[in-house]
């Protein structure tokens, strides 16, 4: 016997044959590929607790984070302000496609913007510049891990501040440059 909450379908279910998913615009679809609009939709769907198929405006930046951006506070309050100018506090999954395709879609594409956004996550101060020792520290502990010597070749040629603090949009373009 079913009740009528068979059809509910689970943020745990296949997202890909959800119906109120297949209703993304074909224009919208086109800046992604199909991988890429899978992962999307199986982390919406994360976040869609009562299978609505939208997410409330507050959690976009959850949402994003998830998918591996790390959009900085100011970012994420840009983006809440810009889907909630119609009056919503929910954002469907088309809506979020349309995020992702202004604000991170260049992310995958550009190694020295996704650097850039790396290093911003260690800019305490938000002013462009990270500490030289917490530079090296990240170098050398975290994702592809650098030698000691790599690490000082890379900071002979940085311009380095009287304060030990260096430019990190200036680093990159040093590290990225051919």
């Amino acid at each position: 016997m079913t009740s009528p909450d068979d059809s509910v379908t689970s943020p745990h279910d296949d997202v890909t044959s959800s119906p109120y998913y297949s209703s993304v615009p074909d224009y919208m679809a086109e800046n992604f590929s199909k991988a890429q609009l899978d992962e999307f939709k199986e982390a919406f769907a994360l976040f869609d607790s009562k299978s609505s198929g939208s997410v409330p405006v507050q959690d976009i930046g959850t949402v994003v984070r998830s998918l591996g951006h790390n959009p900085s506070k100011t970012d994420v309050r840009k983006i809440q302000d810009e889907l909630r100018k119609d009056g919503k506090e929910e954002v469907a999954f088309g809506d979020f496609l349309g995020v992702l395709a202004k604000y991170f879609k260049d992310l995958e594409e550009d190694p020295a913007t996704e650097l850039k956004q790396a290093f911003k996550v260690f800019d305490k101060k938000g002013d462009g510049t990270i500490n030289v020792n917490e530079l090296i520290h990240i170098l050398s502990t975290l994702g592809e891990q650098l030698t000691e010597d790599e690490i000082e070749r890379m900071l002979a040629e940085g311009n380095i501040e009287s304060n030990g603090e260096i430019n990190y949009d200036m680093f990159v373009k040093l590290i990225t440059s051919e």
